[in-house]
């Protein structure tokens, strides 16, 4: 039987919709897996965001703790180094008190012999005459004695008045610390750190003179002479120990200076060290070095 053409209309609009109800459904089946799949790396997304916000966060607390650390790192780097050329200085003076001994201990014995006692003993005679001549010209021992006794003494009595030969050692460099409170403008206070220990001060009466001691006269005197060519000769100067070693406390406040301080503190310590004898038979090169105040604190742990 033939089907009338308004019934194959219709059939064929209802199968086009049955199709395409069911391209529709296969489409929404497809785009509802793609929305998991894109939840599920918003999802992953949100969890790495979460990730990351805690690594900058921290990274964040490091920087803005940086500066703070980097003073601490400083300080104890500061007080290492003192530590540091404090024992090198320390150890050159104890060499040169042992090339000394040495030496001293090799006269006396050339001395101590028995050759020796006639001109030994005419020498000694010639000191007390000397040390009794009243006037303006004093005559040395030396040139009391007969020809035969200068002769016999001359190779000690040169011995005695040069310098022990320069120590077999590499040479080292050490650092003065020079420090102004506050570091920019008029400055309040002086700083000066020497690589000595703080026994050089404490126990002067009981310390003979050493390279220690030598360098700490040097740098004293230079001082001094700085403040009173800077207007500030009534300066308040104290001696403190600083991490163990020996430092020069300068109150400024009450005495404006009249010079750029920093400029010339640095000066005066190079001039002051500039060709010691002491200095250049103990092998040591001694450098001025400007810190600034916080550096020297001691930290509140």
């Amino acid at each position: 039987m033939s089907t009338p053409t308004i019934v194959t209309v219709l059939n064929e609009i209802g199968a086009w919709r049955a199709g395409t109800v069911d391209e529709v459904g296969a489409a929404l089946v497809a785009i509802g897996e793609e929305e998991r799949l894109v939840r599920r790396k918003i999802d992953d997304a949100n969890r790495q965001l979460a990730a990351l916000g805690s690594i900058r966060q921290e990274q964040e607390e490091r920087l803005a703790e940086l500066d703070e650390e980097l003073i601490r790192r400083k300080r104890d780097g500061v007080r290492g180094a003192l530590r540091t050329d404090r024992a090198h200085v320390e150890e050159r003076s104890a060499a040169l008190h042992d090339l000394r001994t040495k030496r001293d201990t090799t006269l006396g014995a050339g001395l101590g012999a028995p050759d020796m006692a006639e001109a030994v003993a005419e020498y000694l005679d010639a000191q007390e005459r000397a040390a009794g001549v009243r006037g303006t010209v004093v005559p040395a021992p030396e040139d009391l004695l007969s020809a035969p006794a200068r002769e016999r003494l001359a190779p000690y009595l040169r011995a005695a008045v040069e310098p022990p030969p320069a120590l077999d050692e590499a040479r080292l460099g050490v650092g003065i610390v020079v420090s102004v409170d506050p570091p920019e403008g008029a400055p309040e206070a002086l700083l000066i750190v020497i690589p000595v220990p703080w026994a050089v001060y404490a126990d002067a009466l009981l310390r003979e003179d050493d390279l220690c001691t030598l360098l700490a006269y040097r740098l004293v005197a230079a001082v001094h002479t700085l403040l009173a060519e800077s207007g500030a000769p009534d300066a308040l100067v104290r001696y403190a120990d600083v991490q163990g070693s020996l430092a020069l406390q300068v109150w400024l406040g009450d005495t404006p200076v009249a010079a750029d301080l920093r400029e010339r503190v640095m000066e005066a310590i190079a001039v002051a060290v500039e060709g010691a004898p002491e200095l250049v038979t103990a092998g040591l090169d001694v450098y001025a070095i400007w810190l600034t105040p916080d550096l020297l604190v001691e930290d509140a742990s």
